[in-house]
């Protein structure tokens, strides 16, 4: 069977997008990213090289690294869909979060991954690494789990296929597969709203409140939050949603 270059080359492009955007600032080395893609230096290389001519991709402050490039952020400015909804959400967020003194996080689809667009926090440290442009496998964490509450059946049932191996792959303090995301993504649908029992972090949870698109315009989100696990009782649970509902202004 022969491979599609050109598909083959769009693909590693994207691939190195991705991974730039994890390495932040500092950027990744040409040998960090062809070991991460699993590929010959050659072929990262000349990749890197037409990301870096169109402005996608640059070289970083330490000799041999490669981060994002302007391009990309230009590229984002320019993309506003999902901008009217962050706007409406954010005054409601910000109550939420003095209410309660917990961070609330924007969650949108991106392809099979879920991405932070929005953070709100009362606080000025790092928020466990995990912040706007974020991503992870859609079904990872409450505010996923709820994203995928708002899909039609068979696209949920395609990206749960698609991230079998990536659930097993992703970091967890509990054991996370398939099985495990279909029966949270099942309970949301069932109880309105997403739970996450301590998973992903020692002594932390999570909530996540779907928001379907309010119109064929708009997108899909999530609102979530992270909690104490030793405070995620049913009765305390269910009244942070409805304060959040509260906040944001939108029925059960």
């Amino acid at each position: 069977m022969t491979t599609n270059n050109s598909s083959s080359n769009a693909s590693r492009a994207l691939d190195i997008l991705l991974l730039l955007g994890d390495y932040g600032e500092d950027g990744a080395a040409l040998a960090e990213i062809a070991k991460s893609l699993n590929v010959a230096k050659s072929a990262a290389h000349r990749t890197l090289m037409a990301l870096t001519e169109q402005g996608f991709a640059e070289p970083a402050e330490r000799y041999g690294h490669y981060r994002l490039g302007s391009a990309i952020f230009l590229l984002a400015q320019r993309q506003q869909r999902l901008t009217p909804q962050i706007q409406k959400l954010q005054p409601g967020m910000t109550e939420f979060t003095k209410k309660t003194g917990y961070t609330t996080y924007i969650i949108a689809q991106s392809g099979f991954d879920a991405v932070c667009a929005e953070m709100i926090s009362r606080s000025i440290l790092p928020q466990q690494q995990f912040g706007i442009g974020e991503r992870m496998p859609l079904g990872i964490a409450a505010g996923s789990v709820a994203l995928m509450a708002t899909l039609p059946e068979g696209e949920r049932d395609a990206i749960l296929q698609a991230n079998t191996e990536r659930y097993t792959q992703y970091p967890a303090v509990r054991h996370v597969d398939v099985d495990v995301v279909k029966q949270q993504v099942d309970e949301t649908l069932a109880r309105g709203y997403a739970v996450n029992m301590g998973y992903y972090l020692p002594g932390v949870g999570g909530l996540g409140l779907p928001l379907p698109k309010p119109n064929p315009f708009r997108v899909n989100v999530a609102i979530s939050f992270n909690i104490p696990l030793e405070n995620m009782k049913p009765d305390v649970m269910d009244n942070l949603i409805d304060q959040l509902r509260e906040c944001l202004n939108v029925t059960s």
